[in-house]
Parts: structure tokens; C-alpha cells; sequence
């Protein structure tokens, strides 16, 4: 297996295609496997990809310490060093977005252009206040069982999948749910990764982004998650980040990728009018 070992953490990763590098980071306590479903294949016709498992998820270290959307960060950094990567393209979801908005900040010689999509806004509400974890997760886990209530997060056609794409696509959501289990470990890594979420205030933080963005949600990814929804957290990075471009997919809910394939084509322009300088 692919391994690299950072300082007494190791990530797993993988790289596929040729051309300018492309780091992609999952949403908290996802594994790397869901992006080989549609994205990786797309993406290596014309740039070269790299994937990995964060650390706790897949098949990564699972330390005791470290779960916060500025230490992420740093492992993506320590991780492109390993790889000898030094300027690449960076795309992350959900989770992933707050992450590698944190490493354009942190390490702008690193990040050539940025894409956040389906991005919270991190440790505040969209109205500023403070967030917390959901109260529900712990009893819902307990009644569904862990990996019902981990593949229950995608495999829908209410908060993940436009019905009618996902009706028509079930194989697709199967094999999406398939690949985000496949690397899940334990209930204690995923509350980790969920107490992540709230370590970084995307918000906040948007002015001192300083690389060219892509800010991309699906048009129609309007759950409310404890003060805030990804559309209506879309709009406002796409404000607050300095020259930000701004994408919404209609018809397209919170699996942004995967809910059709809107987001790839305004990726690929994004990234085409974009190259490494």
C-alpha cells in the first residue's frame, strides 16, 4: 500500500494521471475511496490526482491526538512534501473545504488554486453564534447501528441525492455508500472527526485566503445543520473570499460530486483557466 510516513503518522494516498497535481481531501470521518467513484476518473484524463485518508479514517494512523481542521492541514502539507509536490491544485468536501482553506492560508506557496465545496462554516452558525455537535448522532448510532447510521448519510434521495437522479442511479448511491463504509473505523475516530468540525471558523477566516477560488455547493443542498445550510454557506464564502468564483449546480443536492455531473465540468473550466504559474 501507498504509505507515507510523516513523523510517526502514516497517511495512505494514492496518485493516478499526468499533469499539474490535483490534492483532494474528504469531509470529516470520509475515507479517500468515494473519490475514485466518478471524480479520480475524470480528473487523471488530464491532471494527475492524489487522494488520501485523513488520520483516523481508512487506512491511515489513528492517533490519539491531532483532530483539528489546522493539524489536517499540516499533514496535507507534510504529505506533499513526502510526494515532492511543491505547488498543486487543491479541491476538498465538506469538511475537506475547511481543511484545505486552512492550508491556503497556512502555506499559500503550496496551493496553486482552491476549490471548497459543500463547505460549513465551521465553528459558528452562518448567524455567528457558536455551534454544537448535534445532539442526535450518538442515539441514532445506538438505535441504527454504526454502519446503517454511516451509510445512511449518502445512500437517500432527501438530503444527498436529487430523487430523481438518485431513482434513476441507484447503483451509483449504492457504490457511494459501499466506499465511504469501507473505510470507516471506529464510532470513537468518527466523533473525533466530528468535534473537528467545530476547530476552524471557514467564515472568519475567508479574507485571508489569497489564491484563486472555486467555491462550489449544489444549488439545491439546503439541509439545515445547526445554523447554517451549504448552499447558504456557499454564498457567503463566495462573499467573503477575495475574488472567490462562485458555482451553484442546479438540481443538485449535498453529494456535489456524485449528484450528477455539473460540479466536475465547473471543476475541470475552473482548474483549465487556472494552471500552475
Amino acid at each position: 500500500m501507498p504509505i507515507a510516513e510523516l513523523d510517526g503518522l502514516d497517511i495512505y494516498y494514492e496518485r493516478q494521471g499526468a499533469g499539474e497535481p490535483v490534492l483532494f481531501v474528504p469531509a470529516s470521518w470520509w475515507p479517500s475511496d468515494p473519490w475514485k467513484l466518478q471524480v479520480v476518473p475524470a480528473l487523471s484524463q488530464h491532471w494527475e490526482t492524489v487522494i488520501m485518508d485523513c488520520r483516523g479514517t481508512g487506512r491511515s494512523s489513528q492517533p490519539e491526538d491531532g483532530y483539528t481542521v489546522a493539524q489536517f492541514a499540516e499533514d496535507c502539507a507534510a504529505l506533499l512534501a513526502h510526494l515532492g509536490i511543491s505547488r498543486c491544485h487543491v479541491v476538498g468536501f465538506a469538511m475537506g473545504s475547511q481543511i484545505l482553506q486552512a492550508l491556503a492560508i497556512q502555506r499559500p506557496d503550496l496551493v496553486a488554486t482552491l476549490t471548497m465545496s459543500a463547505s460549513g462554516p465551521g465553528s459558528r452558525t452562518l448567524g455567528g453564534d457558536p455551534r454544537e455537535l448535534s445532539s442526535d448522532a450518538a442515539r441514532e448510532i445506538q438505535e441504527m447501528g454504526f454502519e446503517q447510521y454511516i451509510r445512511s448519510h449518502v445512500d437517500n434521495d432527501g438530503m444527498a441525492f436529487n430523487p430523481s437522479f438518485y431513482h434513476a442511479n441507484r447503483e451509483a448511491a449504492a457504490a457511494l455508500s459501499d466506499a465511504l463504509w469501507s473505510g470507516q473505523s471506529t464510532v470513537e475516530m468518527f466523533r473525533r472527526h466530528e468535534l473537528a468540525r467545530l476547530s476552524w471558523d471557514a467564515l472568519a477566516r475567508s479574507p485571508e485566503v489569497k489564491v484563486p477560488t472555486l467555491v462550489l455547493c449544489g444549488e439545491d443542498d439546503e439541509v439545515e445543520r445547526r445554523g447554517s445550510t451549504p448552499v447558504g454557506t456557499a454564498r457567503l464564502l463566495g462573499q467573503a473570499i477575495p475574488g472567490a468564483e462562485l458555482a451553484l449546480i442546479p438540481g443538485v443536492r449535498h453529494m456535489t460530486f456524485w449528484d450528477g455531473t455539473g460540479a466536475l465540468t465547473a471543476l475541470q473550466d475552473f482548474l483549465a483557466r487556472h494552471p500552475i504559474r
